[in-house]
């Protein structure tokens, strides 16, 4: 039995591989750009975070659905303490891949979910940012360009850059929304073909 389920979990991963998925993990380091001036003193800084998702690959264009962290960290002049916006999005990109060199550029639409929004000073606990009524705006979406080199014929690492065109911030529930902030950031992802252990092996 146990045999028999092993077997079947071997034969439905490459039944994945030969449908296209692909499987892919990496660093987001994500940013905000405000549409207020920022004070003198104040820098906002990029914040890491993780990108995992799939990808489909046997259309014209790759779709994608994944989860990213987004966000950024906050530093004041004379302020020990960072403040820390941290963001998870759950992720449906379609991207038109076009062969340059060994790879292929990369370029399309990313729509985000978001999923969870805090804010964090230093070590103190964080603070919902969705159980404020208006401060977050639950959708998000934007470019994401790059460019994808093979690694061999299952792996594969890419590298890009999504420019928010989204406010993700809410209106305060004032009458007009009083800024226009968007996320941007640079994502770097190894992708494997699935199955990417099984090339070769008869099963």
């Amino acid at each position: 039995m146990k045999k028999m389920l092993i077997i079947v979990s071997l034969l439905s991963f490459t039944f994945a591989g030969e449908m296209g998925l692909s499987a892919y993990g990496g660093l987001g380091l994500a940013n905000i750009s405000y549409e207020a001036d920022t004070p003198d003193g104040v820098t906002h800084g990029m914040k890491p975070g993780l990108n995992i998702g799939v990808q489909y690959n046997k259309l014209p264009v790759l779709v994608g659905a994944g989860i990213s962290m987004r966000g950024s960290v906050m530093s004041m002049d004379g302020v020990d303490d960072k403040t820390t916006t941290s963001m998870n999005y759950l992720d449906i990109s379609v991207l038109y891949p076009y062969a340059v060199g060994p790879g292929n550029v990369f370029a399309g639409l990313d729509i985000g979910i978001n999923l969870s929004a805090t804010t964090t000073v230093g070590d103190a606990d964080a603070v919902d940012l969705k159980e404020v009524d208006d401060v977050i705006n639950g959708l998000d979406y934007g470019l994401l360009v790059g460019y994808t080199y093979p690694i061999n014929e299952t792996m594969g690492v890419s590298a890009g850059y999504y420019l928010g065109l989204a406010d993700w911030s809410g209106d305060m529930g004032l009458d007009d929304d009083p800024s226009a902030d968007k996320h941007n950031g640079i994502v770097i992802n190894v992708g494997y073909a699935l199955p990417f252990w099984l090339n070769g092996i008869s099963v």
